[in-house]
């Protein structure tokens, strides 16, 4: 029987783990549901997503449960002595572990390990104001979904099945293409509001730059948080605001601003490493030094193949 003290804990992770799952299957029924009435051809795109979203669950998530594994061990080492070896005590462990903190102080402590956690920031930064332009079209339902399940799972795999769903909701059916003609004029209103999408987008930056020298500030935690907060702005405030009229920036977030935003962010991640005396090896190194960074850089590496595919396959 599970004891009290531990029954949270246990409950807190069985919860997490089952709302990823429940998102993952709600992703694919999603996307499930509309290709059997969809009239998109794009064959090729839908493969190159599917197979990219299986791989970056594959390796981020391999990397994870290792991570769940080395946290375990380190906390049997400093654990009271006289715990039976062959025992495991998963609700002292996560009773005693804040894995979230954990997990992330261990991929910026460093600056070659920064190297790789930053651009998942700036990756995530970019993908919300992707989604955002594409709710402003309609046709795909509930994508704060996907927003939620890169958060709690993976960006890269989230990234993934949301170009999915791009690529499957792209061809609207008649009835839908006639009620967006049908629409008043006087509903759009100026476009303020995909500028403000890059107003949120340079927000997101600057708290993603000032993370990795304030791991032992007071209000630390809040800083890290933000970032994950700041990912679900765009969306929301698509939801409360009147929808402004067609404009550039709604079709597609400006490719120079999703570039910028990585350059910023690489270059903040460059001054790091190299202002510690190290170099291109140090970067790799840190890839496997720690299995929390391995999971967030397996997790960068997919999103540079995902999102250049979207690129090259998605925007035509």
């Amino acid at each position: 029987m599970v004891d009290v003290s531990n029954a949270r804990p246990i409950g807190i992770l069985v919860g997490y783990l089952l709302t990823c799952a429940v998102l993952t299957a709600r992703c694919i029924h999603l996307l499930w549901d509309r290709s059997k009435v969809s009239t998109s051809h794009r064959r090729n795109a839908i493969l190159v997503f599917s197979a990219l979203a299986a791989v970056s669950l594959a390796t981020t998530w391999y990397h994870m449960f290792c991570f769940f594994q080395w946290s375990y061990e380190q906390w049997a080492l400093s654990a009271p002595v006289g715990l039976d070896a062959d025992k495991l005590y998963l609700g002292e462990w996560l009773r005693d572990t804040t894995l979230f903190k954990q997990a992330w102080v261990s991929t910026l402590e460093r600056p070659p390990r920064a190297w790789w956690s930053l651009q998942i920031f700036g990756f995530c930064a970019v993908w919300s104001i992707m989604l955002a332009s594409q709710s402003k079209k309609g046709r795909i339902p509930h994508l704060w979904i996907f927003m939620l399940l890169g958060q709690i799972v993976a960006i890269s795999f989230a990234a993934n099945l949301s170009f999915l769903a791009f690529t499957v909701f792209d061809e609207g059916s008649p009835s839908e293409s006639k009620k967006s003609a049908d629409k008043p004029k006087s509903a759009s209103r100026s476009s303020w509001l995909p500028l403000s999408w890059l107003v949120i987008l340079a927000i997101n930056l600057g708290c993603a730059v000032a993370i990795p020298s304030n791991l032992d500030h007071p209000q630390f935690m809040f800083l890290l948080l933000a970032p994950h907060v700041l990912a679900f702005v765009p969306l929301l405030m698509n939801s409360v605001f009147a929808t402004p009229a067609p404009s550039l920036l709604s079709k597609q977030p400006p490719l120079l601003a999703q570039a910028a935003t990585m350059v910023i962010l690489l270059a903040t991640a460059i001054t790091g490493v190299t202002g510690e005396g190290g170099a291109w090896e140090n970067v790799k190194i840190a890839l496997y030094e720690h299995p929390a960074v391995s999971s967030v850089g397996w997790d960068v590496i997919c999103c540079w193949t995902s999102f250049t595919a979207w690129h090259i396959l998605g925007r035509t």
